[in-house]
């Protein structure tokens, strides 16, 4: 029987200089815009809205416009009766 022939394997070569300074730049502009998302987020500064004055009271005699008027409303017509089914 044939002795199993020995797997051949590279050998470790570690990275070049020019590699290792490229994954660390990365490393450190990934970290940098991390912590700049992080206190400044996108969108800005959020400002308040102005806000409506409310609205009046209802006047004496005013039902439309104001706080506690009438509200017009649609509704479908009511159906006719149906007859009793025996």
């Amino acid at each position: 029987m044939p002795p199993h022939p020995e797997p051949t394997v590279d050998r470790y070569r570690p990275l070049s200089l020019r590699r290792r300074l490229l994954f660390m730049a990365l490393a450190v502009a990934t970290a940098v815009g991390v912590v700049l998302l992080l206190l400044d987020p996108p969108g800005g500064v959020q400002r308040k809205r102005p806000v409506a004055p409310p609205p009046a009271p209802c006047a004496p005699g005013q039902t439309l416009n104001c706080i506690g008027g009438k509200a017009e409303v649609l509704a479908p017509a009511p159906l006719a009766a149906m007859p009793a089914s025996r």
